[in-house]
């Protein structure tokens, strides 16, 4: 189902704050009106530097967090680029144009055990979520606390780089980590920690995934998934230009091996069924 952007909001927002959360990776917080603060886990808002046209085009950032009653809402971000970079200088006082909510959301179903799975910065859809699963707040109009028990499996290079675990943790979240240079832990991938809380599992009828970060990691969470018959959500990270569903850049292959077609993750997502995603 698409989720066009007919009630989506730009507006030029001043900055709150812009702390670090972890090695090169920042929690950026905007005075926010209601219609933005009524995002839901999941969705994402399109983010430009109103300093600068260079970049010309916004970047899509997931919400983080939001609180509506004070009116504020986040997203967290990897300094990698020009955009983040410039943004990472943004501080008290200045200002950014954001565009949203965008998109669609992530599954809020009762379920026994809702397994996240996050590699790189691929935790940052997964707060508010995990919030929201454990009864913590309400996002929107959807129902809380739909999870008995909520994990996270979160994959870094190094211990470094793991961003907001303490978050985590105070919002509900058994936090399991994997770092491939084994500074916290075994050196593992967190492919291998789902392998092994999904073998833990003695109903895996009454589980549920969701995952975000890089694409081969996604893949790979879907095939564990599927190999031990549990449903799966991919919060796609395909790069967007426009983010409202005109310029058909951000296209994935939806469908089947043999019948599929190209859905906007704009729109049509950026959350789809794993088992609907043509990864090749």
């Amino acid at each position: 189902m698409p989720h066009y952007a007919d009630d989506a909001v730009f507006a030029k927002l001043a900055v709150i704050d812009n702390y670090a959360i972890a090695k090169d990776t920042m929690c950026l917080r905007v005075a926010a009106p209601s219609s933005m603060c009524a995002a839901v886990p999941g969705q994402f808002f399109m983010l430009r530097d109103l300093r600068s046209t260079d970049p010309l085009i916004g970047r899509a950032f997931a919400l983080y967090d939001c609180d509506p009653q004070s009116g504020w809402l986040e997203v967290a971000y990897l300094v990698k680029g020009k955009l983040t970079r410039s943004v990472s200088q943004l501080g008290n006082g200045d200002s950014v144009g954001l565009c949203g909510p965008l998109g669609n959301s992530f599954d809020d179903r009762q379920t026994e055990h809702l397994i996240m799975v996050a590699g790189g910065i691929g935790q940052t859809p997964f707060l508010s979520l995990t919030k929201e699963a454990c009864g913590k707040q309400s996002f929107g109009t959807r129902q809380t606390g739909y999870a008995k028990r909520v994990s996270l499996c979160y994959g870094a290079r190094t211990k470094e780089y793991l961003a907001g675990i303490d978050s985590f943790e105070k919002s509900g979240a058994t936090v399991h980590i994997a770092t491939e240079d084994g500074s916290i832990g075994p050196p593992q991938r967190v492919t291998a920690v789902l392998e092994q809380l999904l073998k833990s599992q003695t109903d895996l009828s009454q589980v549920r995934v969701v995952t975000c970060g890089p694409e081969p990691m996604m893949e790979a969470v879907a095939k564990i998934a599927k190999t031990f018959g549990v449903r799966c959500q991919v919060s796609l990270e395909t790069p967007m230009a426009c983010g409202i569903g005109i310029c058909f850049t951000c296209v994935a292959k939806v469908g089947c091996e043999s019948d599929w077609d190209y859905k906007r993750t704009c729109v049509e997502g950026p959350v789809f069924e794993s088992s609907e995603v043509v990864w090749h």
